[in-house]
């Protein structure tokens, strides 16, 4: 171990410490916008991490390249004011000594104290925790801000204790602190959390200033305690000094662009685009002007005819109600179903296609309905469905619409004053006119990644088109089609040697469904939706579920209305699917069960586990955590654990991967009920996987109960 790095450690970090804690009164001229990020893509110096976090739910998508080995593709999310986590893609040349390298790894940290006037920002992370651990290490850094200049000091582990490295202090608490094993950077066993590397070995201190030029620029200059060997012993990098210096320029439109000196060797150049899912880039917010608005005058009479089946007309119109009704609802992208009256009330049936908000499209189903409310009937029920579930009935009064909707405070009264019940008290049947048969359908474009290749953001894009035919109450015959136009090729990832293995096959042959560019029937499922009771809710599913697999299963599943708590169970018998025939199945079949429980948190959060068998006979548990905005932008992760050995599921050890769901309106600036949705995972492997169903029944259930409504009635006005 090398006296001179210890020095030189040692004296980097007491001088930015000691210079630090005098100064710490100092008032600061104005608060950094946010923090720089570095060179592995969270908040730092140049290549070492810092203490300061994001702005909350702040995320960053930053691309770089040093040298001409090394580039990193790396997505930070920042998922709480606190906690954040990465996703990072690395390409290497000849990184491992086996020519083209791909490494994915995850990180996580969390700020434990923020600053303040008297103390520093104090944080903790893992980095490449999941992955093959190539970049694997652990820290503990502060930083304080000063005016325009920030100091940084941190001492760290793995990697980031490879410099300068000392006896860890750690070892005071037990022996086991003192080594760290030598398995932490193993490719055959990537993916494993090795949580018995944290915090091992020897440590080092890494630390640095950054100063804020102007609002738009910042320069920096870092010690690091990174020695790079694997690079110096694999490619063309040679790390000559350990202090790395850069500047950032910060544009107007979340973008950074950095020019660095990296180690005394090589010229780094890193562009970030930083966005946050509370402010949309589009106009207004996804918003159009203000709804309708109801008249106090009351509606000319109108004749009607019992079950409102188009006979009713307003006697100078010459357009029945229901026609008239149908085409206002229409202009405001909800779809008329069906009508009913039952003295002075209207019960409304209809669908929201274009606001992801359901309380959104209530407010403006109610207004159109007042204003064409015949005289003698004041009272509307509205029935929202989720194409054949109504979890919810608002019942509503047009003298309360029309005293209210220039009320400062109209949104919470009018929640009072309405009644939210269970839909299942306003059924449909075979006998309402214009309810059965429905069709509906839809084409639009499609870009992501496939079951193939599902690291790879845009593997596959073209043409997509979805029809729903509803045929009798809950039943439904669902289709989607595909026309796939841009195909990036994929090799079927290598099978288990015969024998070898104790698990079928059952993902990691996909690329055999994602070689060519024919017409794709992708689902074809007969769907029925029941209420077997109170709180209750039903599906039983049968035909082409998606790509690989088709068969029949079974759904059920309780969600109170005034619960953050639901529980499930789902049963599937399943088969596989021919790649060359649409209807067509191989010898493979399987059953898979699944019980769930699902909690929504406050502020957005949800979670919910799922524990079960899987596909390939596996036994585990998958876990899931998400944040959803008040827009509709919602992002997560998973983790599947199962039974199945890391050996024999391959790269990546176990499932694992982050999740993004982004309204249409988040980026467009006007209401649409479309979102762009994929999941980034690091690998496909056997192990954890489970059948997609397009139409399970949670998110369709909560998102028209009673809690979401109250929580999204803010927009009832909109």
């Amino acid at each position: 171990m090398e006296r001179k790095g210890i020095r030189q450690a040692l004296l980097c970090s007491t001088l930015g410490l000691a210079c630090a804690w005098p100064l710490s009164a100092i008032p600061q001229e104005a608060p950094w916008q946010r923090p720089t990020l570095n060179f592995q893509g969270v908040p730092g110096l140049v290549d070492m991490p810092g203490a300061h976090q994001m702005p909350d739910a702040e995320g960053s998508i930053t691309v770089n390249a040093f040298g001409s080995d090394v580039q990193r593709n790396i997505f930070h999310f920042q998922i709480g004011p606190r906690l954040s986590g990465v996703f990072r893609y690395v390409y290497g040349d000849n990184l491992r000594n086996t020519g083209a390298y791909y490494d994915r790894s995850f990180d996580i940290r969390y700020q434990l104290v923020e600053e303040s006037l008297t103390w520093p920002a104090l944080a903790v992370g893992l980095q490449d925790f999941g992955g093959t651990g190539i970049y694997a290490g652990e820290y503990i850094v502060a930083g304080k801000t000063f005016g325009r200049l920030r100091a940084t000091a941190g001492l760290g582990w793995g990697r980031f204790g490879s410099e300068g490295g000392f006896e860890n202090p750690l070892g005071v608490f037990g022996d086991r602190f003192k080594n760290r094993p030598e398995t932490a950077v193993n490719v055959t066993q990537t993916g494993q959390f090795d949580a018995d590397q944290w915090f091992r070995g020897d440590a080092a201190f890494f630390g640095g200033l950054q100063y804020e030029v102007s609002d738009r620029l910042v320069v920096s200059a870092e010690y690091s305690s990174d020695a790079y060997a694997l690079e110096e012993a694999n490619t063309s990098f040679s790390r000559q000094s350990p202090v790395s210096v850069a500047a950032s320029y910060r544009f107007d439109n979340g973008l950074d662009l950095t020019a660095a000196w990296l180690y005394g060797d090589a010229l780094g150049v890193q562009l970030s685009y930083s966005f946050n899912p509370k402010t949309p880039p589009g106009p207004a917010s996804g918003r159009e002007g203000q709804g309708p608005v109801v008249a106090a005058s009351s509606a000319v009479a109108l004749g009607w005819g019992g079950m409102m089946g188009g006979a009713a007309r307003d006697a100078g119109a010459g357009e029945s109600f229901e026609a008239r009704l149908r085409s206002r609802l229409g202009a405001q992208g909800l779809r008329l179903i069906a009508l009913k009256r039952s003295g002075d009330v209207l019960e409304v049936h209809y669908r929201n296609d274009r606001y992801l908000a359901e309380a959104e499209g209530i407010g403006r189903a109610a207004r159109v309905i007042a204003g064409e409310l015949p005289a003698g009937v004041e009272r509307m029920i509205l029935v929202p469905r989720q194409g054949e579930l109504s979890p919810s009935a608002v019942t509503l009064e047009r003298a309360d619409l029309v005293a209210l909707q220039d009320d400062l405070d109209g949104s919470w009264k009018s929640f009072a004053r309405a009644e939210i019940d269970d839909g299942r008290a306003h059924p449909l049947s075979l006998r309402t006119p214009g309810a059965y048969p429905r069709f509906t359908y839809g084409v639009d474009l499609y870009a992501g990644p496939t079951v193939s290749d599902p690291d790879n953001f845009v593997a596959e894009s073209g043409l997509r088109f979805d029809a729903l035919l509803a045929l009798a109450p809950g039943l439904t015959l669902d289709t989607e089609l595909r026309q796939p136009l841009l195909v990036n090729r994929v090799e079927p990832l290598p099978n288990q040697p015969e024998g070898e293995s104790d698990y079928p096959v059952v993902r990691t042959d996909g690329a055999r469904y994602d070689d060519d560019t024919d017409l794709e029937l992708r689902r074809l499922t007969a769907d029925y939706v029941f209420r077997p009771g109170e709180d209750l809710f039903g599906r039983v599913s049968v035909g082409q579920f998606e790509q690989m697999y088709g068969g029949a299963s079974a759904e059920l599943l309780w969600k109170p209305a005034d619960s953050r708590l639901g529980l499930g169970a789902e049963i599937t018998y399943a088969r596989k699917r021919q790649p060359d025939d649409p209807f067509g199945f191989e010898d493979f079949d399987t059953t898979t069960g699944f019980v769930s429980a699902y909690y929504e948190f406050s502020e957005g959060y949800l979670g919910q586990i799922d524990v079960g068998q899987y596909l390939a006979g596996d036994t585990g548990a998958t876990v899931s955590f998400d944040r959803e905005f008040d827009n509709g932008f919602r992002i997560g992760a998973y983790a599947t654990i199962t039974d199945m050995p890391t050996d024999e599921f391959g790269e990546g050890s176990f499932d694992k991967g982050i999740r993004f769901s982004v309204p249409a309106s988040w980026l467009l600036g006007y209401p649409s009920g479309r979102e762009f949705a994929t999941t980034w995972r690091p690998t496909t492997g056997d192990g954890g996987a489970r059948v997609k169903q397009a139409n399970r029944l949670y998110e369709r259930v909560r998102l028209g109960q009673a809690r979401e409504l109250q929580e999204d009635w803010g927009s009832f006005w909109r």
